[in-house]
């Protein structure tokens, strides 16, 4: 009982917008032994349970209950949320806004998840790619880059702040905010000081090849992440081999061939390459670089379906905390990229029946 009073008072002062403050106050308390019943190292006298629940206008039968219902309620929300953005699904502008209504409706119950805030703003992201008019699109990434900020003030998970700052990121720069990115970096550590290359100067502990390969899988995964957001930088130079190079590292440590989600990392890397040699020219070049991105697409396509999967090769096996962000390959991502070639490409690509699936999207 004292685990579903302490999380109910909580629950409950935060749907509010008190503060422990406030509630103590009120009680006649100090905010230290609010703070201990909320972490369940205290429980209030029973003769103040009245008080508690007339503060926050609830019955006593609803305040010793009301954890356990919530939580029920707030599951079923969070699991409905994750299932609403499938790595497969292209969700059009209807169950766009479906989405949106559900997200919307289940935050006005629970204002403070982090959960359905990072997925709220993720659909609002997406419907701002769809607006075409200027002032929408901006509302809808300006209420994203806001939802963004709070989920990752509310979340205690510390790779999803990982994940929600660097969707943040992605819209900042939507919105061309480089000022609130260039802040964001400032309390950013270096690329020396990250928490995966700090680890392996454990060269004497027990999970020294652990955090080895989590480092190396890590950094391959962000310069691979680095190559593809900043193409037009790149490819300035007119050499695939750039991104070629960065495939042969793949396949020596992925030497059995089994790369799971890091298909994702191959699939981009064969495409960029590609776009180069379309540039140059070089179509057959193209072409193979093509067939090669399509196949670690597919590939992707299968192992996305499961959870990341610890990879096998030799180097890296001992890997256990993987990369979870990752660019998701569908039949759109091929159906906007192919958009990018030369005639010469697209009409060999629309012979062979084996790209059928890309053009059938059209």
């Amino acid at each position: 009982m004292r685990i579903m009073l302490g999380g109910a008072i909580k629950e409950l002062r935060k749907r509010d917008g008190r503060t422990q403050d406030d509630l103590a106050t009120a009680l006649g308390i100090t905010s230290q032994a609010v703070s201990r019943w909320e972490a369940n190292k205290a429980y209030p006298d029973m003769e103040m349970i009245p008080a508690i629940a007339n503060y926050f206008h609830v019955s006593i039968d609803e305040l010793f209950g009301y954890n356990n219902d919530r939580e029920s309620t707030l599951s079923r929300y969070i699991e409905k949320a994750n299932k609403l953005l499938k790595p497969e699904a292209v969700p059009d502008k209807k169950q766009l806004k479906r989405h949106e209504q559900f997200l919307r409706e289940a935050l006005s119950e629970f204002p403070n998840e982090w959960h359905l805030q990072e997925r709220l703003a993720m659909i609002l992201s997406i419907i701002a790619s769809t607006e075409k008019r200027k002032k929408n699109e901006t509302d809808a990434l300006k209420e994203a880059a806001k939802l963004y900020e709070q989920a990752y003030k509310n979340s205690d998970d510390v790779h999803m702040k990982e994940l929600i700052q660097s969707s943040l990121i992605r819209v900042l720069d939507s919105l061309r905010d480089y000022q609130k990115i260039e802040e964001i970096a400032l309390q950013s550590s270096s690329i020396s000081s990250s928490r995966e290359v700090v680890r392996t100067a454990m060269v004497h502990d027990s999970k020294h090849d652990q955090y080895v390969s989590e480092a190396f899988l890590a950094m391959l995964h962000q310069l691979t992440e680095l190559l593809a957001m900043n193409f037009e930088h790149f490819a300035a130079a007119n050499n695939p081999d750039i991104y070629l190079s960065l495939v042969m590292l793949y396949k020596s440590t992925f030497e059995d061939g089994n790369y799971g989600w890091f298909n994702s990392d191959m699939c981009m890397l064969y495409m960029h390459a590609a776009r180069i040699y379309n540039r140059n020219k070089d179509y057959k070049k193209a072409i193979e670089c093509l067939d090669k991105s399509y196949e670690h697409g597919v590939c992707f396509s299968e192992a996305v379906k499961e959870p990341i999967q610890r990879p096998t090769g030799a180097s890296i096996r001992e890997a256990v905390d993987l990369p979870s962000s990752f660019a998701h390959i569908n039949k759109l991502t091929f159906n906007q990229y192919i958009g990018l070639f030369s005639e010469e490409v697209i009409s060999k690509l629309q012979s062979n029946p084996k790209y059928a699936a890309i053009f059938d999207s059209q």
